[in-house]
């Protein structure tokens, strides 16, 4: 089946370097100049304009059709007088010209004249004067400069071609252009004439009067094909049978094997719409079943709002066509109606299809067994749930994290460079059972457990993040998870709490906004940072290097570095960027509620395929893209795309190495596209170097950042709002005072006075009681083994969150297996002091008031620590306190003095 052609009229909307680009890259077929509504000095410069865009020209002769000599809108009223003249006059309702001059010479008494498509009628009533006739006004209208006007005449004929048809003929000639549309040809004999005239011409005659109608199979014959134009026909043949003469053309040229384009009225609504009417998108699909081999462009690609984004709607509806089209057309629309390779607007997401595994509605009872995740658990959950990690269903089993870790695929074959994982070191689950997910003591999703396995940790991180270096943030971060990694499939039932939430667009919610704006291609831009003219830079040339329609700007909100930009700092520069800068039809600000996983190339990877899922046909990866430390070359992340085919891939990344100010040009640089300017002119750009100007109130050059985002940043810092992420150093950061010892051993007694004397010296304290926590948070857990290392674990986590907050965090907490307290000891290191709380087991019974030893040795009470689950005492605890030996205050006092010495107090 031949492809569907496109013609697209060049006129004011599109006569520039960025539509004509966009235009090939889409595809279209034919730029049209149309000799109607060219001047005859403006042709050979409109040809110079396009002869380079890499897609043929086609002219429009002008051929014997009258327009309007009006530049400017005229309203015509019912009963009036107009007067035509035979040379240019200023025109208004009382006069008017026609083109060709000296049209009205071969006018009659009782001539029909129509003007727009039978907008305004005029009748000739005088034609003895000299300068101009008189006619009457019939249908009264408003008429738009240079309409097509028909005249209903029994003897009023017309030369097939003008003088500028001529002149334009011989410019073709010159340039090598050789395709033609000729208009109102209405013999074989005047389409002879032309191709005699040139003979290497492609010739496509326009069918738009009742005469051509008549002899349309002669005229096909000696043409190259057919265009029919539904406007100019309209005029002489009743508009209701338009429908029927347009499937007879199409038909009997279909037969010919010739080719058959359609004309006017196509997608005449987008010339000030961004969406198409239904009858347009009917009438479009049912001229392509009918036969026709092209459709051309008209109104809405020369003079409309959106020409760009009406070629995007035609090739997709085109594309839809050719995706159904057979010769039974009815079995193939069934068959095939909701099948994922249907052509869409968009580029599809990964995997084929959009994941959705969120139940907002879910009123099913929640399953009784729970497990308490992390923040970030709770992130990759809400985005498994809502499809931007398409096409994961869920946290990997192990046959997908191997599969990921060796070859950056699925199992199925399917790129995907990150494992997206949930660990534990409870281990009480069981294979297919359903695991609520409470986050803070909320239900959040459910996980349907498939698989619980264990991997060797330091050896998957060294493949995962390309050193298994505790210095590695992502390292550190998965070396530190549970013990065991839980697979399978999740049900998301409530999304993530946050500040910017309003902020955070879905996958569905991206694509519907892409689609209705009529954008095919979008490129999409991963940030952590206020925009300063490096990233401008960035985001305007990948749109350019694109060709694409849009931009997504998606910065990461989820978990930070110190001295990163808070996500509200980075929302309100992008903001300020969209109102004062930035075209606000061409830039969608969207967050990406996430978190960096440190992972170098795999992580550019992995953004990638994430925005694909948002609907991004483009993606810009800067240098050393979610790099850290020195761990990745800067390039890194670019050679990563090379590992696989760019079709597979599926998305087309935009690759930037630094960018710099020319000092001497006065412009901004890429590194890559001019390497000759000396250094001492060449200003660097970083956000890290942004940050340093702005934590110490100095504003950046203008060449650096544009003062209406630096300027709003220091009036903040002023005010004493909150710009960065806390740069806490270890001092600055809650010393964790970890009591651990046996029930009843004294600890909360201990802690509490403790509380209250740092309270005395002005020091902001907190406490975590163990008995306390497990009463309020962690009331589903049990005291199995694996239920106390999961509660000390979940402790450390709050810890982990209140601990800028704080300068003092106190842990009373039996705390028994050593594992858990060396858990706390890496995640905390320096800010750890580990408090042993030593008295004997048989002391410990003695001081029981509630009677708990006795109970446990009776039965009563299982897995006591101390009797059935041994305690593991601390081997260097940086505190020892003997409650048996010593009363509270001398333990007291022998903590303050360890305080004190160490200078924390």
């Amino acid at each position: 089946m031949k492809k569907i052609k496109v013609i697209c009229t060049i006129g004011p909307s599109s006569i520039n370097e960025e539509t004509l680009l966009k235009m090939k890259d889409r595809g279209v077929n034919f730029l049209r100049i149309n000799l109607s509504h060219t001047p005859e000095d403006e042709i050979e410069p409109r040809i110079k304009d396009l002869i380079g865009c890499g897609v043929p020209i086609i002219l429009d002769t002008e051929g014997s059709q009258i327009r309007s000599g009006n530049e400017s809108e005229i309203d015509y009223t019912e009963g009036s007088i107009v007067r035509i003249h035979k040379k240019p006059v200023q025109c208004d309702s009382k006069n008017l010209f026609l083109t060709p001059i000296g049209t009205i010479s071969k006018l009659s008494e009782g001539d029909l004249i129509s003007i727009e498509f039978n907008t305004v009628l005029l009748r000739a009533i005088d034609t003895s004067h000299q300068d101009y006739i008189e006619c009457h006004v019939i249908i009264p209208g408003k008429i738009g400069g240079r309409k097509a006007v028909q005249v209903e005449s029994p003897t009023f004929t017309l030369p097939p071609f003008s003088t500028k048809d001529f002149k334009a003929i011989e410019l073709a000639k010159k340039y090598n252009i050789n395709h033609f549309t000729l208009s109102f040809m209405e013999s074989p004999e005047s389409v002879l004439k032309f191709k005699k005239n040139y003979p290497n011409a492609i010739v496509y005659s326009k069918i738009e009067s009742k005469k051509g109608l008549e002899n349309f199979i002669e005229i096909a014959e000696v043409s190259d094909g057919i265009l029919i134009d539904r406007g100019d026909l309209s005029n002489q043949v009743p508009l209701e049978k338009i429908p029927f003469v347009q499937k007879l053309i199409l038909k009997k040229v279909a037969e010919m094997r010739k080719e058959a384009f359609v004309a006017t009225n196509t997608l005449e609504q987008m010339a000030f719409s961004l969406k198409p009417n239904k009858a347009e998108i009917n009438d479009i699909i049912n001229i392509l079943i009918d036969g026709a081999t092209g459709i051309a462009m008209t109104k809405e690609t020369a003079v409309g709002k959106y020409p760009v984004e009406s070629v995007n709607m035609m090739k997709l509806l085109i594309e839809q066509f050719e995706f159904f089209n057979s010769e039974n057309l009815i079995d193939s629309i069934s068959e095939n109606l909701n099948k994922m390779e249907a052509p869409e607007m968009l580029v599809k997401p990964h995997g084929g299809i959009l994941i959705n595994r969120f139940f907002p509605k879910y009123n099913n009872p929640l399953p009784c067994k729970t497990l308490e995740i992390n923040e970030e658990n709770l992130m990759d959950l809400e985005q498994i749930g809502i499809g931007s990690l398409s096409p994961l269903e869920g946290f990997m089993n192990s046959q997908n994290f191997y599969s990921v870790i060796d070859d950056m695929r699925l199992s199925e074959g399917i790129i995907w460079p990150l494992p997206i994982t949930i660990n534990t070191d409870q281990n009480d689950f069981k294979i297919n059972e359903d695991i609520t997910l409470t986050y803070k003591g909320e239900a959040y999703g459910i996980l349907h457990l498939e698989e619980i396995y264990e991997v060797n940790k330091k050896e998957c991180a060294k493949k995962i993040f390309g050193t298994d270096s505790i210095e590695h943030p992502g390292v550190k971060s998965f070396l530190n998870s549970g013990k065991y990694f839980l697979g399978g499939k999740i049900t998301l039932i409530k999304r993530r709490k946050s500040d910017n939430k309003i902020y955070e667009l879905t996958p569905n919610q991206t694509r519907k906004i892409f689609s209705e704006r009529g954008w095919r291609k979008v490129v999409g831009f991963h940030t952590r940072n206020v925009i300063h003219r490096g990233h401008e830079f960035i985001q305007l040339e990948g749109l350019k290097k694109g060709l694409c329609d849009g931009l997504f700007i998606h910065p990461i909100i989820g978990k930070k570095k110190s001295g990163d930009f808070e996500s509200d700092i980075i929302i309100k520069s992008y903001e300020k960027m969209i109102e004062k800068f930035y075209s606000k039809s061409k830039v969608i600000l969207g967050t990406f509620a996430n978190y960096s996983r440190y992972a170098g190339p795999r992580e550019a990877l992995f953004t990638a395929l994430v925005r694909k899922n948002f609907g991004c046909s483009h993606f810009i990866v800067g240098r050393d893209h979610t790099g850290v430390g020195n761990f990745y070359a800067h390039n890194d992340s670019h050679k990563v795309f090379e590992k696989f085919p760019e079709e597979e891939i599926g998305i087309k990344v935009i690759k930037f190495d630094k960018v710099f100010f020319s000092s001497l040009e006065n412009k901004y640089i890429h590194h890559l596209d001019f390497d000759d300017l000396p250094e001492e002119y060449r200003l660097n750009m970083s956000g890290t170097e942004a940050r340093k100007m702005l934590m110490k109130g100095i504003r950046p050059p203008e060449w650096f950042m544009r003062p209406e985002i630096s300027d709003m940043i220091l009036e903040k810092i002023k005010n004493n709002e909150k710009v960065f992420v806390n740069e806490i150093s270890e001092i600055k950061k809650a010393k964790i005072l970890w009591f651990t010892g046996l029930s009843g051993s004294g600890k909360t007694t201990i802690a509490n006075i403790l509380d209250k004397r740092l309270k005395e010296l002005n020091k902001k304290v907190k406490i975590y009681d163990g008995d306390v926590i497990r009463r309020d948070i962690n009331f589903n857990l049990g005291f199995t083994h694996g239920d106390i290392k999961e509660n000390n674990r979940r402790v450390i986590e709050l810890c982990k969150k209140e601990q800028e907050n704080y300068d003092f965090i106190i842990v009373p907490i039996i705390s028994p297996f050593k594992e858990s307290r060396n858990l706390a000891r890496k995640e905390f290191g320096k800010n750890l002091i580990e408090v042993f709380v030593n008295c004997s087991y048989e002391e410990c019974k003695k001081k029981d008031v509630k009677g708990l030893y006795n109970m446990a040795e009776k039965g009563e009470i299982q897995n006591f620590v101390g009797l059935h689950i041994p305690y593991e005492p601390p081997e260097n605890p940086e505190i020892e306190v003997n409650t048996e030996a010593n009363n509270s205050e001398e333990c007291i006092n022998k903590i303050v003095f360890y305080l004190k010495k160490k200078e924390l107090i």
